[in-house]
């Protein structure tokens, strides 16, 4: 291999490899893959994703370990999501990467997008990958963002920004109704 093609490819990895962000664990559901550096972070999640009332929405599925409830309530939450919004996008599947800040989710957005911001959370169509504070967590952040990954997949060309943020706010709105 000609020693200048080996240099751009090198090169070419370098760029990269720091963008593709390594995490310790992932947690599978039917919708999503969950992603996260530490143990602490899923049961803050956990803790933070109570579903109150909603909670009558678990009754026909079963939670032996904390990875299973987690499972279950995000699974659930997306369904609710849906049937508020009354959008069923097919082959739904996208990643949630659980960061422990909303430095932290601000310092990815930066990097992702070159501006600043005050976000606790964000979905990137991109890369279909919701970035979310544990420190922040709630249920009503969690199905803001459901919103922009639903409304992602059911379009085929993405609503302009304010009718996603009009949309994800009727959903928090109604989410407990």
């Amino acid at each position: 291999m000609p020693r200048g093609l080996l240099s751009v490819m090198l090169a070419g990895f370098l760029l990269v490899a720091p963008a593709t962000a390594a995490f310790a664990s992932e947690l599978k559901t039917q919708y999503t893959t969950i992603a996260y550096d530490k143990e602490d972070q899923l049961r803050k999640f956990n803790k933070g994703v109570s579903l109150g009332s909603l909670s009558y929405l678990l009754r026909n599925r079963r939670s032996i370990t904390s990875d299973d409830e987690v499972r279950n309530k995000v699974d659930v939450l997306v369904e609710r999501v849906e049937a508020i919004l009354d959008m069923f996008p097919r082959d739904l599947g996208f990643k949630i990467v659980l960061l422990s800040t909303d430095a932290d989710v601000q310092r990815v957005y930066k990097n992702k997008y070159g501006a600043a911001v005050d976000y606790i959370s964000f979905y990137s169509p991109r890369d279909k990958t919701m970035y979310i504070s544990v420190d922040d967590i709630r249920i009503g952040v969690l199905a803001h963002e459901m919103t922009h990954v639903i409304l992602d997949f059911y379009f085929g060309v993405s609503p302009p920004v304010k009718i996603h943020e009009v949309l994800a706010q009727f959903v928090e709105t109604h989410l407990k109704d």
